[in-house]
């Protein structure tokens, strides 16, 4: 049987999987903002998709033990070493919450809204695993885009389901979350050190995450993060204002 030999960025699969992923996910988005109304069907939906992210994540330790092979555990599974790990379980949380209405929830949610949706875009566009030079259809790769995909949907539906308001101040919200994620990542190469183990670059806070592109640092993309919460919260206000004056029922004077 032939196999699809991964290569460089933006081949074939990669172009099709993100295509491909990108429409379902609009779709999973219209459907449920189309017809699920209720919070009690809102918030399993919300679940369904953060545990599916979960599960996927850890799923290589199922698969190589029913292959016969050694289920060993990556340092990514032990600990929140990437900003998408972090995202993840904190999708888990906002997921299981229990009072949804609180104000300290709309701050988590909007952290992890923001958070896990760059963090799986970024990584649908640029996916590190996916230049091992093996196929596309390995269970590493696949379960990584796949994850990727899901924690993208549940992201976005924090938005959709109205878990939270858009609005200006989103930007001091997810500031401040980037800070709890860099205090995560210095805890994790604190504790590798300690160990006496290979520096595992959490959060990016050793070295930038693309070699070749040294510029492109932790500061500079939590920095851009921030411009596009910014960008994305002033347009909603504008729009969602606009949007309010049109709907308003125009009052004729009787003469």
């Amino acid at each position: 049987m032939n196999t699809i030999i991964l290569g460089s960025l933006f081949d074939g699969p990669h172009v099709g999987y993100i295509a491909i992923s990108l429409a379902i996910t609009a779709l999973l988005l219209w459907l449920p903002f189309r017809f699920i109304s209720k919070d009690k069907y809102k918030n399993i939906y919300l679940k369904f998709w953060a545990l599916a992210t979960f599960f996927l994540h850890i799923s290589p330790l199922w698969v190589a033990f029913l292959n016969g092979q050694p289920a060993v555990a990556a340092d990514n599974v032990l600990f929140p070493i990437y900003f998408c790990n972090m995202s993840m379980y904190l999708l888990v949380v906002v997921a299981f919450w229990g009072n949804k209405k609180s104000k300290f929830f709309g701050y988590i949610s909007t952290i992890v809204a923001y958070a896990g949706a760059f963090g799986a875009l970024i990584s649908l566009f640029y996916p590190e695993y996916y230049f091992h030079g093996t196929t596309i259809f390995e269970w590493g790769v696949l379960k990584s885009m796949l994850s990727h995909s899901t924690m993208l949907i549940g992201s976005l539906y924090l938005f959709v389901g109205g878990y939270f308001k858009i609005n200006r101040f989103n930007t001091l919200t997810y500031s401040i979350g980037l800070l709890f994620f860099g205090a995560i990542g210095l805890i994790v190469n604190s504790v590798f050190a300690w160990a006496g183990l290979n520096a595992p670059n959490a959060m990016y806070l050793q070295r930038p995450p693309i070699d070749d592109v040294p510029f492109l640092n932790v500061y500079v993309i939590a920095a851009l993060m921030v411009l596009l919460v910014v960008a994305i919260s002033f347009t909603y206000e504008v729009v969602n204002k606009k949007m309010a004056v049109l709907k308003k029922p125009v009052v004729q004077e009787n003469n």
